[in-house]
C-alpha cells in the first residue's frame, strides 16, 4: 500500500515538473508574441497622433520649419516602430 502511494506522489510530481516546463516554454512564446503585438499596436497609435498632431499644427501655423521637422520626426518614429516590429518578429524564429 505504501509502495502504491509513494509512486502516485512520484507521478504528481512528475507531471508537475512536466507542467512547469512547459508553461515556461510556450509562456515566453506568447509573451514574446504579445509583446511584438503591442509594439505594433504602439507604432500605430504613434503614427496617427503624429499625423494628427501634423494636421492641426499645419492648420494653425504657417512655419514650414516646424511643420517640416514634424514630419521628420514622424517619419523617423514609423522606421523605429518597422524596425522593433521587424526585430520582434524574428525573435521567435531564432528560439
Amino acid at each position: 500500500m505504501d509502495t502504491l502511494v509513494t509512486l502516485n506522489l512520484v507521478g504528481y510530481a512528475a507531471v508537475l515538473a512536466g507542467g512547469v516546463v512547459l508553461g515556461t516554454l510556450f509562456g515566453r512564446t506568447i509573451a514574446l508574441d504579445l509583446g511584438g503585438l503591442v509594439h505594433s499596436l504602439e507604432s500605430r497609435v504613434l503614427a496617427l497622433e503624429t499625423t494628427l498632431h501634423v494636421s492641426a499644427t499645419t492648420a494653425s501655423s504657417s512655419n514650414d520649419a516646424t511643420t517640416a521637422a514634424i514630419k521628420s520626426h514622424a517619419e523617423a518614429t514609423e522606421k523605429l516602430a518597422a524596425a522593433i516590429q521587424t526585430q520582434a518578429a524574428a525573435k521567435p524564429a531564432s528560439n
